[in-house]
């Protein structure tokens, strides 16, 4: 109960601070995520180079993909912010997801379904847009972040007993 309230309390305070300096937040994220995706990179490619014996094919793979790694990691730290690159990754095949159902669905079925298909294609043009938006504002995507981090702080310090 009592780690519950002390990582209630970390939660808040890392959402307040998110809230206050959104920018150096989302650098901060940025770099840290960076960093692992770039330690993970390393460790892919030197496992891809070792294994050169015991499967060429994995050691390709893992090579290559270690190297991809390797690039994305230092883009994160240097240049690109992972924060609204990623939230904005995930927004866009929600939106391309929703757009090919939608047509789909207006292609072919019954009446009620292609009613279902032009709303989800009115939400998946919604949802490109929210991923516009996220990609070229990280710090409104860092503060969103730090609501949604005190709001989980606050609620979990007041129902820390019942977790």
């Amino acid at each position: 109960m009592e780690s519950n309230k002390i990582l209630s309390i970390i939660a808040i305070v890392i959402g307040l601070i998110f809230i206050i300096f959104p920018m150096f937040s989302a650098n901060l994220i940025s770099t840290l995520i960076g960093a692992s995706v770039l330690i993970f990179g390393i460790v892919l490619a030197y496992t891809g180079i070792i294994s050169k014996e015991i499967s060429p094919a994995f050691s390709t793979v893992a090579a290559v993909f270690g190297v991809v790694m390797i690039i994305l990691g230092l883009a994160f730290i240097f240049g690109t912010n992972a924060v609204s690159f990623l939230v904005g990754l995930q927004f866009y095949m929600v939106a391309f997801m929703l757009i090919i159902a939608s047509v789909i669905g207006l292609l072919g079925g019954a009446a009620i379904n292609k009613t279902g298909s032009v709303i989800s294609l009115a939400l998946g043009i919604v949802v490109l847009f929210i991923a516009i938006f996220a990609a070229n504002h990280p710090e409104l995507i860092t503060i969103i972040l730090g609501i949604a981090l005190i709001a989980y702080g606050v609620s979990g310090y007041l129902y820390a007993d019942k977790y």
